[in-house]
C-alpha cells in the first residue's frame, strides 16, 4: 500500500511539471511571435522614415536656384506646377529686353545716319553728348559761340572734328524727334531689368514655402516597444517618440 502512495505522489509530480513546461514553451513562443511581430512593424516604419527623410528638400538649395534661374528651385522640388509660371515670366522679360535694345539701337542708327546726311557730320568715335548738342544747335558755330561766351572753354568742339550745319531747321528738329524716341525706347530696359529682379525674389520665395511644405511631416509619432529579460520574459514596455523636421 505504500509503494502504491509513493508511485502515485511520483507520478503527480511529474504530471504537474510536464503542464508547467508545456505552458512555459507556449509563452515563450507566443512572446516570440508577439516581439517578431512588433519589431517587422518598426521595421517598416523607419524604413518609411527613412525613406521620407531621404526625400526632403533644402529650402536654401531651392532658394538659390531660383534665384539664378526662376522655377529651378521648383523644378528641385518636384513643383513645376508652379515654377513654369516664373521660367515663362523669366523668358519673356529676357526676350523684351533683347528686343527694345535691339529696336532703340535701329533707332538710333538711323537717326544718326540722317543727321549725317542733313548735317554733313562724321557720326564715328562721337558719344551721346554730341548728338544731343547738334540736336540742339544748329550749327557747331553757334555752340561754340554759346560756350566761349560762357566761358566753358572745355566743352567747345574743334571744328575740323566735330563739325555739323543743318541744311534746315525742319530736318534738324526731325532728328530731335529721331533721337528722343530712340532714348525712350532705351529707358524701357531698366523696367524689364527690374522685372527680371522681382520675377527671382518671388519664385525664390515661392520655391522655399513650397520647400517647406514638401518636407512637413504632420508632428510626433509614437512607438511602442516590449523589452524582455534574458530568459525571453516580458520585463516592460518602452516608448519611442520620432519627430521628423
Amino acid at each position: 500500500m505504500q509503494n502504491k502512495i509513493i508511485f502515485l505522489l511520483i507520478l503527480s509530480f511529474l504530471t504537474v511539471s510536464c503542464l508547467f513546461a508545456q505552458d512555459e514553451v507556449t509563452d515563450n513562443y507566443k512572446l516570440t511571435g508577439l516581439t517578431n511581430t512588433m519589431l517587422k512593424s518598426d521595421i517598416k516604419y523607419f524604413d518609411t522614415l527613412d525613406s521620407k527623410l531621404k526625400d526632403n528638400k533644402s529650402p536654401v538649395i531651392s532658394g538659390l536656384l531660383s534665384l539664378v534661374l526662376p522655377g529651378a528651385g521648383h523644378f528641385y522640388t518636384d513643383r513645376m506646377d508652379v515654377g513654369a509660371y516664373f521660367l515663362g515670366a523669366d523668358a519673356a522679360l529676357w526676350l523684351g529686353l533683347f528686343g527694345v535694345n535691339y529696336y532703340a539701337g535701329i533707332m538710333k542708327d538711323d537717326s544718326r545716319s540722317y543727321a549725317s546726311q542733313h548735317a554733313g557730320l562724321d557720326v564715328n568715335g562721337k558719344d551721346d553728348d554730341y548728338f544731343s548738342n547738334i540736336g540742339s544747335y544748329i550749327n557747331i558755330y553757334s555752340y561754340n559761340n554759346e560756350k566761349l561766351q560762357s566761358g566753358e572753354y572745355d566743352k567747345m568742339y574743334d571744328i575740323n572734328t566735330y563739325f555739323w550745319n543743318w541744311d534746315s531747321p525742319d530736318n534738324q528738329s526731325e532728328f530731335e524727334k529721331q533721337r528722343k524716341r530712340s532714348e525712350r525706347t532705351y529707358n524701357i530696359s531698366p523696367v524689364i531689368v527690374t522685372g527680371l529682379i522681382i520675377n527671382r525674389l518671388v519664385s525664390a520665395l515661392s520655391s522655399v514655402l513650397l520647400t517647406n511644405k514638401h518636407n512637413q511631416s504632420g508632428g510626433i509619432k509614437i512607438h511602442t516597444e516590449i523589452t524582455n529579460t534574458p530568459d525571453n520574459r516580458i520585463d516592460g514596455i518602452k516608448l519611442n517618440f520620432v519627430k521628423s523636421f
